[in-house]
């Protein structure tokens, strides 16, 4: 078949909108090209699609806040970057910029609250990444703040007291 033929073939349903061109057979197989070029675009896109990348969480205590939600949702954490290699608040902050540079999504599940209103100081290194995270585009804020020790995020801190304290209000 030559160029011209295969050039028939327009749109998404390229071969319903194959143009008859004179000679027996060439409708069909202007529809068999189509239909080989939409399988190509089709796998083109998958790779596409699974070369994405994931979006990753952050947030005040990794092990039973942080970690845990970003399993359940199919995100990445500083540990699966890390891989391995002993963390620092100075790889904490190259991570933050490296994830900013891929331009992922970025979900802030919040302070761990409880922990706070048990008297424990704030994370370093969760106030390191909202300073190099302010202003970003791709931030997305997932918890709830009113006063200094109220608040969560009612996906992970359902066990929490917090949402049901309504007198504040």
């Amino acid at each position: 078949m030559n160029a011209l033929g295969r050039l028939l073939a327009v749109g998404s349903e390229w071969g319903s909108y194959a143009a008859p061109v004179a000679g027996s057979g060439r409708r069909a197989v202007a529809r068999e090209v189509a239909e080989e070029a939409s399988e190509t675009i089709g796998k083109q896109l998958a790779r596409q699609a699974s070369r994405e990348l994931k979006p990753v969480v952050i947030g005040e205590n990794m092990k039973t806040r942080v970690e845990p939600y970003a399993r359940r949702i199919g995100a990445e954490t500083i540990d699966d970057w890390l891989a391995g290699r002993k963390w620092t608040l100075e790889l904490n902050a190259v991570w933050v910029q490296e994830m900013m540079k891929q331009g992922r999504r970025v979900i802030d599940i919040g302070p761990d609250f409880a922990r706070r209103a048990k008297g424990v100081a704030p994370s370093t290194a969760y106030g390191l990444e909202r300073k190099l995270l302010k202003g970003y585009p791709n931030y997305e804020r997932r918890f709830l703040r009113w006063r200094k020790l109220r608040g969560g995020n009612p996906e992970i801190d359902r066990h929490e007291p917090w949402h049901y304290i309504l007198d504040e209000f």
